[in-house]
């Protein structure tokens, strides 16, 4: 994993206010971009080759989405995913500010020292796919994640930015579709070191509202 310095911490606490919300592609899934240790003037960390014996993202098997879950209501509209309530309980949140993004809609909540969730809907993109597609990244990160209130996900994401408070989950609620919720937390946020726990969190809330059709 990369190591953060004061600029990326810096960067990482700014990051969410003054970058407009964007949605980057990464092969067929396209995913929420969480940005805070790297740049583009900066080199990929190389993480260590992986024995022989580890799978590839290619034997990967890609699970099926055995409830689909219809969210054509919210494509365009991401920040009906989570309620003001799901929003204070996760991040204390004291705005939110929704975007149009490269490809779809996404919605960010921030709270008073810019920390911020986030969550887009991908249909059409691949599903989950592209995630394992992508998996082998060497700069990036591919983990199988919990089941989200019955649906599959991974965390996955371009570059690795855990241990800058960044993490970023794709939970699939069709074959062909998913959602991500992102989160960029500074040191002073209590789950910092730990922000994949919050991005599942958000992305069990969204998975909720999801349910309910609310």
């Amino acid at each position: 994993m990369a190591t953060c310095t004061v600029l990326d911490v810096i960067r990482l606490s700014r990051a969410a206010e003054s970058a407009k919300p964007a949605l980057t592609a990464t092969g067929s899934l396209l995913l929420l971009a969480v940005t805070g240790c790297s740049s583009a003037t900066e080199t990929p960390i190389q993480t260590a080759p992986e024995s022989s014996s580890a799978p590839t993202s290619a034997s990967r098997s890609v699970p099926k989405v055995s409830n689909p879950l219809d969210a054509a209501k919210y494509e365009q509209n991401p920040g009906a995913l989570l309620s003001q309530a799901q929003a204070t309980q996760l991040i204390n949140a004291v705005r939110r500010r929704q975007g149009q993004g490269l490809v779809a809609p996404s919605c960010a909540w921030y709270d008073d020292r810019d920390n911020s969730v986030g969550l887009g809907l991908l249909p059409g993109q691949g599903g989950l796919g592209g995630a394992y597609t992508k998996g082998d990244s060497e700069s990036g990160y591919f983990e199988v994640a919990p089941d989200l209130n019955g649906y599959p996900g991974v965390f996955a994401g371009t570059t690795d930015d855990r241990r800058c408070g960044g993490c970023q989950i794709a939970v699939g609620i069709k074959d062909d579709e998913v959602f991500t919720a992102s989160v960029m937390l500074d040191k002073s946020f209590p789950g910092h070191h730990d922000p994949c726990a919050l991005a599942a969190q958000t992305a069990a809330a969204a998975v909720t509202t999801l349910k309910a059709g609310a």
